[in-house]
């Protein structure tokens, strides 16, 4: 047996809503299962990583942030607004949702080191509901 033959199986815990939404993209964006979607997400997620580590500390970077959470957690709020605040924050728009939940988009252009350490900061923040970021970087 190679090791191109072997397989491991990953388990990861979900609420049923989002145990649906991937059932039904895995049939949208026509993969086979959803471990292979699972896969290929989750290595989109590495190579944008090593994108932002292969970055020199004290490259100029522009990034974007993309941040959700729901209004109504003010601990929540208030943990990211005191984040955010020290960071160097280009431009930002701010998305309400039907749901009470809100979007924003961060630019930042910085060097990286503050950009790695805001990406760290925020990912600590309990309540932020997703994080994600592209990195414009040559």
């Amino acid at each position: 047996m190679t090791l191109k033959e072997i397989r491991e199986t990953v388990t990861f815990s979900c609420n049923p809503r989002f145990k649906k939404l991937l059932s039904t993209k895995k049939t949208e964006f026509g993969y086979q299962t959803k471990s292979q979607m699972i896969r290929d997400a989750l290595q989109f997620f590495f190579d944008s990583e090593k994108m932002l580590e292969r970055a020199s500390d004290t490259d100029l970077i522009v990034t974007l942030i993309s941040v959700s959470y729901n209004h109504h957690d003010s601990t929540t709020l208030e943990e990211y607004l005191r984040v955010q605040h020290k960071s160097n924050v280009t431009f930002s728009s701010h998305f309400h949702l039907p749901s009470g939940d809100c979007i924003e988009i961060l630019m930042i252009n910085d060097q990286a080191k503050n950009v790695k350490k805001l990406i760290q900061e925020l990912r600590s923040i309990n309540g932020l509901k997703n994080i994600s970021f592209k990195l414009n970087h040559d």
